[in-house]
């Protein structure tokens, strides 16, 4: 039986939708079974990529059979990705609201949902997702979720998946189930057709000028024939007064049309109603019409309006309620603001190209004079309190991000540390590496912060490492923290400085010799290797884990003693997977040495793999599946132990991890050892051994 449709963050709707019969056609045959897995619709803001969408959906929600699933997430309104495939797998397994689980975990069960159901899946906006500059322009900011839509897009799918988007995709244009369709200005048919559903008057031809005028770009068409009937009697001639303005360095052609009919209103719109319009648009995650009133009522509003601004009109705070409702009114009736959600909550919002509008008038400056009037309603408001879900954090995130806006780092940082470890508390790695970037010019964590006080880049470098970004974490981490780069420099191979370097400073000498331990046994100096080893007394599972692997990979795990390795301090506060680390170490131990309590290692070995997918953190997950083959192979289950090492080797690839890749291929050999594929394994591990040295020897 089909869900009920779940929208979230629900797009715009057109006003009217003319022409794109071509598009909805191309939609309708890859929702019935077609070549095309993922449908992407490109091309400038305002070019009617969610109109085309949004009269698709309506057609679907109408139809008399619809489709196992249908899910629409418009990042204009919903920008944290994380959360977009929480929700998406939510709605997948009939949650009542998202799980905290790891972006990875949601996507590695939704694949073969989605492969074996039909369903239709519309991601909006995709753009805010995205690269926007640089080399990686057009790339995915969450690798899950590009690892997700390119995973689709490699299959055949009894449905779709929508994506629309102001930006190219290069990670999708060579994958065979995929079409990149580059959306056109509407014909002139259909722009004078949209000129006339709006009211404009006057002869074809004078309509047509019009709709030339505004480059036949479906928005700014729409905006000029709005602005047309409200102060001109929709007079098409018109048009001809609208300001000739001067291209902004690195507007498009669409974005010049739309400000040039948004000069026009400006021009006839009242103060208060600029003022409005401005505020309500500033919000990173759209209010509702309640919420925006008391906004504007409020005192941070009425001093930055009256005391910063120097407005001169009657402050909002002294007109009534209704008054504010009927200009809000009257701006969503010209089309400038828009009330959007049909299905739930319903919230306030404008076109981006409406917003980027707005922002440019404003200038940099009265953008973060706003954006410290937004924080501060948003610290004072009397709902405030601590997030317990990662849903429920909206609001303290646009807090945080509202004091970015400001500059007000200081402030900033205070709303970060009141998120208490978004990337432990809510498995969000993702949402804490993306507010740590605010503090660097363009996200760009390589420049110098914009904040002189910033010091988290020990909090950065983690997230990466939990993300599977360990070439990045080595970068990141600081000369002080130097030493903590030891877990990226296993995982990518990197042995040499472990090596290298007999010692570091103080705190981390246990560390670090932990590390040094586990290298100098990979690359086959085993008697040095458990020597060291054998000398440390570890205090914490990060130390364990290195000593452990090292005994481990040399064959002498009865130098251990396992309850050292599984005793916690009491009262001690340590992450939820360290409780996880410590059972794949027992599980481990039991395996080599003999289980004389008879513990189900099959059972433990699959409740630790689902328990460190959920946690998303992919050295983890790679090691206890080359344990869990292991024991397979032990048993001769060699069919499921290939399907294990499968898939530790494709974790290995997907996050160069080149240990884990070596012990893979090393462990598929010994499978194959009569068969065909034994020669392409044994290549693949000599590359990697001539390549970092290692390993030496094998992972039992």
């Amino acid at each position: 039986m089909a869900r009920l449709p779940s929208i979230h963050h629900c797009t715009s709707e057109p006003y009217r939708f003319f022409g794109r019969s071509a598009e909805l056609a191309l939609l309708d045959a890859a929702l019935r079974g077609g070549p095309e897995s993922v449908v992407a619709l490109i091309g400038p803001g305002g070019q009617g990529k969610t109109a085309i969408v949004q009269h698709w959906l309506e057609a679907l929600l109408g139809a008399a059979e619809r489709p196992d699933g249908l899910f629409l997430w418009s990042f204009y309104r919903g920008k944290d990705a994380d959360l977009c495939l929480r929700s998406l797998y939510a709605y997948a397994e009939g949650l009542s609201q998202p799980s905290e689980l790891s972006a990875s975990y949601c996507v590695d069960h939704l694949l073969p949902r989605l492969r074996r159901e039909r369903w239709a899946i519309v991601l909006d906006g995709t753009e805010v997702a995205q690269y926007d500059s640089g080399s990686w322009l057009g790339r995915f900011l969450h690798p899950e979720l590009g690892r997700f839509l390119e995973e689709l897009a490699s299959e055949p799918l009894p449905g779709v998946a929508v994506m629309t988007t102001r930006f190219a995709l290069p990670t999708l244009t060579t994958r065979r189930h995929a079409r990149l369709l580059s959306l056109s200005a509407l014909d002139a048919a259909s722009a004078g057709a949209l000129l006339s559903s709006l009211g404009v008057q006057g002869t074809a031809a004078e309509r047509e000028e019009a709709a030339e005028a505004g480059g036949h770009h479906a928005k700014a068409v729409e905006l000029l024939g709005t602005y047309l009937v409200r102060y001109h009697q929709g007079d098409a001639r018109r048009h001809r007064a609208l300001p000739d303005l001067p291209r902004e360095e690195g507007a498009g052609e669409e974005e010049h049309r739309v400000a040039r009919v948004m000069a026009a209103f400006r021009e006839a719109l009242p103060s208060e109603s600029q003022d409005i319009l401005a505020l309500a648009t500033a919000f990173r995650d759209p209010p509702n019409e309640a919420r925006l009133v008391d906004y504007l009522r409020s005192e941070p509003v009425h001093a930055l309006l009256h005391r910063t601004w120097r407005r001169t009109y009657p402050p909002f705070v002294e007109r009534p309620v209704e008054w504010l409702s009927d200009q809000i009114q009257q701006l969503i009736d010209l089309r400038l603001l828009e009330r959007v959600g049909r299905v739930g909550p319903t919230v306030l919002d404008a076109h981006p190209l409406v917003r980027r509008s707005f922002e440019r008038v404003l200038g940099a400056g009265g953008q973060r004079q706003s954006a410290g009037a937004r924080a501060g309603f948003l610290r004072g408001r009397p709902d405030r309190r601590r997030p317990e879900t990662f849903e429920d954090a909206r609001e303290e995130v646009e807090m945080f991000h509202a004091y970015a806006d400001a500059g007000l780092w200081n402030e900033a940082d205070s709303a970060f540390v009141a998120l208490d470890n978004p990337k432990h508390r809510f498995l969000a790695p993702v949402l804490e590496r993306d507010l740590l970037l605010r503090f660097f010019a363009d996200g760009d964590w390589r420049q110098p912060p914009s904040w002189l006080g910033f010091g988290r880049y020990r909090s950065l470098a983690i997230c990466f490492e939990m993300l599977g970004q360990f070439d990045d974490a080595v970068a990141v981490y600081r000369d002080t923290d130097a030493a903590l780069r030891g877990d990226a420099f296993i995982a990518l191979g990197r042995l040499g400085p472990l090596l290298d370097q007999p010692f570091v400073p103080p705190p981390w000498q246990t560390l670090w010799q932990a590390y040094r331990s586990h290298a100098l046994c990979l690359v086959g100096r085993t008697d040095e290797a458990v020597a060291l080893a054998r000398s440390l007394v570890p205090v914490d599972i990060y130390e364990w884990v290195h000593v452990f692997e090292c005994l481990l990979r040399a064959g002498q795990l009865t130098a251990l003693d396992l309850r050292s390795v599984l005793f916690r301090p009491p009262h001690a506060e340590e992450h939820r997977w360290a409780d996880l680390t410590r059972r794949r170490l027992r599980a481990d131990y039991l395996r080599i040495l003999g289980n004389p309590d008879g513990i189900d290692l099959e059972d433990e070995y699959r409740q630790l793999l689902d328990g460190f997918d959920r946690g998303g953190l992919p050295f983890e997950r790679a090691l206890t599946r080359l344990s869990h083959a292991a024991w397979l192979r032990q048993r001769q289950h060699l069919e499921q132990a290939e399907r294990v090492y499968r898939a530790a080797l494709d974790l290995a690839l997907q996050h160069r991890m080149r240990i884990v890749e070596a012990d893979a291929w090393m462990g598929l050999s010994l499978l194959y050892s009569e068969r065909s594929e034994s020669a392409e394994c044994e290549a693949a591990l000599a590359a990697i051994r001539r390549e970092i040295g290692a390993p030496a020897i094998p992972r039992p």
